[in-house]
């Protein structure tokens, strides 16, 4: 599809698009709705609408209520008009001069991206999708409430692109989220049709306390934390480790003369208070009663860490109303005045961790 001035397009191989507002040769410059222009190669972007007539948008992210309000003014947003069946052709199916790539693994993804780099324990996180596959996908993102679901954002992906899909400040991050994925899969050439997938990840909090849960990746310059939900690549990987392969695997190692390695006893333990950590379903459970299973879970863990050889151990109780920290801290000075604690590492757990130091502690 040609591109001409006042098309809307969509970057192939970035994040975004927006407005072409002119062409020089084979570079176009697109100006994003943030004012910035853009010069991008002409081969990197795909018309989406036209600036002709008015076409499909591909996605749409959803909120509780779209109105806005302004003092006392009620603005309504802008109704969006159907997709025609030729509108949606358009947008799904290119020219025959760009046809998908042949190829059948399948792989996508979310990932949270941290806008601070420096400091990615604090600071607000962009939530991605990641089509790392030969394949258009169209998706639906929702988040669970106990037996339904909200929707977040359903859209369409390009083959091997990626896309924003919410924006988190760090603080609504402090308690657990679970996803719900649905999508399907398909090429505008002959393919192989792949089953349609219906994922649930549950997104931990305490990886956000954690610096090394950002990790370098083949989708973004910076660090993330990447959930795989679909990757064929793994699954073929892990088909290749036959059985024959296991057990020439194990007489290699058997071969060997095993040095004789005295093991150590981990220098700090950690555990993880959290209640959805202590017990399966947390739904009918008072605050009072909470709070009584995570301390009794925090009073087993203390006396077997003083049996054990551990030098430190590290209770994580996240953040909430202090609650927690609090009768922590109470039951270490009244029962257990030997023991020195302070506040963790704030790099590694955030504002929501004490660490107890048990090293040379006689009882």
């Amino acid at each position: 599809m040609k591109c001409k001035v006042g098309d809307k397009v969509r970057f192939l191989n970035d994040v975004g698009g927006g407005k072409v507002t002119r062409i020089d040769k084979n570079t176009v410059y697109v100006l994003s709705n943030d004012g910035f222009e853009t010069p991008v190669m002409l081969s990197e972007v795909i018309v989406v609408n036209p600036a002709s007539e008015p076409k499909y948008s591909g996605s749409r992210s959803y909120t509780q209520d779209d109105s806005t309000i302004k003092g006392k003014e009620t603005i309504e947003p802008e109704q969006e008009s159907e997709p025609e069946i030729e509108d949606l052709a358009n947008i799904l199916f290119l020219e025959d001069d760009d046809k998908d790539e042949t190829g059948e693994m399948v792989g996508l993804h979310l990932a949270f991206v941290a806008v601070d780099q420096q400091k990615t324990t604090e600071s607000d996180q962009q939530l991605y999708l990641v089509n790392d596959s030969p394949y258009r996908v169209f998706y639906a993102l929702s988040k669970w409430n106990e037996s339904t679901v909200s929707p977040i954002n359903a859209g369409f992906l390009y083959p091997d692109s990626k896309e924003l899909v919410k924006s988190y400040k760090r603080e609504s991050l402090n308690t657990d989220i679970t996803f719900n994925i649905q999508c399907i899969f398909f090429k505008n050439i002959d393919f192989t049709p792949q089953q349609p997938e219906f994922y649930d990840l549950r997104i931990n909090p305490t990886k956000f306390f954690r610096a090394g849960s950002f990790a370098d990746n083949d989708f973004f310059n910076e660090k993330a934390i990447i959930y795989s939900l679909v990757d064929s690549k793994k699954e073929q990987l892990l088909n290749t480790l036959t059985d024959k392969n296991i057990e020439e695997v194990i007489k290699q190692k058997d071969t060997v003369a095993k040095p004789i390695v005295k093991l150590q006893e981990p220098e700090v333990e950690e555990i993880d208070l959290h209640i959805h950590e202590l017990v399966e379903n947390s739904s009918k459970l008072s605050g009072g009663e909470i709070i009584e299973i995570q301390l009794a879970r925090f009073k087993v863990a203390l006396e077997g860490g003083l049996k054990s050889k551990a030098r430190k151990m590290v209770f994580i109780h996240g953040v909430g109303n202090g609650k927690l920290k609090h009768e922590i801290r109470k039951e270490l000075d009244n029962k257990y005045s030997n023991l020195k604690y302070q506040d963790a590492s704030f790099k590694e757990y955030g504002y929501g961790a004490t660490m107890v130091f048990l090293r040379n502690v006689k009882r």
